[in-house]
């Protein structure tokens, strides 16, 4: 009776560990709209729009001129994306180049304060993306 109670209760804290451990790996790939402050095919137009406005406390009338910007930067880079006639790099350079268009459209909207903001986040998403393009390349 004895010998069939340590079984039990080895199974079951090897099936509690395995759960342990299983939680984190799912949670890790689920992505969150506010993980990054940067913009990125998966986030929507109202996603960014709801951060901006969450970060730099847009007014109405700023929600209401960005909302159209953010949509058609959204739609510029969905075009880039399945542009089959451009290599990688090409299609990085243009959407760079959408992606700095749009910074200056949004900064057209801002205050001298939300511009410094809008300046500073995107000076840490940089830095992020910078340390993840440095740990892709010593894996």
């Amino acid at each position: 009776m004895s010998n069939s109670r340590w079984s039990i209760l080895t199974i079951l804290t090897l099936l509690a560990a395995g759960l342990t451990f299983a939680q984190p790996s799912q949670e890790s790939q689920a992505p969150t709209p506010d993980k990054h402050a940067g913009m990125h095919h998966e986030e929507s137009a109202d996603q960014h729009l709801q951060m901006l406005s969450e970060k730099l406390n847009l007014t109405d009338d700023q929600k209401a001129k960005l909302k159209p910007i953010l949509q058609d930067q959204m739609q510029q880079m969905k075009a880039v994306r399945e542009d089959s006639s451009l290599s990688e790099e090409q299609k990085r350079a243009k959407m760079k180049s959408v992606h700095e268009s749009l910074h200056d459209q949004i900064n057209a909207v801002l205050t001298t304060e939300q511009q410094a903001k809008f300046k500073q986040m995107r000076q840490e998403q940089m830095q992020k993306h910078k340390g993840m393009e440095e740990g892709k390349e010593h894996e």
